[in-house]
């Protein structure tokens, strides 16, 4: 999954992409950004970093958060 996918998805199951930055350093949010060694997803809220995730490749970044995403805000999908 590329950025552009990943944004048209979150669209297609009702959730804004604005939620989520992608690079920042300073925005409160969900936040996908790439360090020296991987891509990391994580949650900013009022400078501080939760629940920070590293992964391989940007498309497996994009496809933790687009699931974590679908789960809270769009329902869990696998539990109708």
């Amino acid at each position: 999954m590329n950025r552009n996918e990943f944004i048209a998805r979150l669209k297609e199951n009702g959730i804004s992409p604005g939620i989520v930055s992608f690079d920042s350093s300073i925005n409160d949010g969900y936040n996908i950004r790439k360090n020296k060694f991987c891509w990391e997803t994580f949650i900013r809220e009022r400078g501080k970093e939760y629940d920070c995730i590293g992964f391989p490749s940007e498309s497996d970044a994009l496809q933790h958060m687009f699931d974590e995403l679908v789960a809270i805000y769009a329902g869990d999908i696998t539990n109708p």
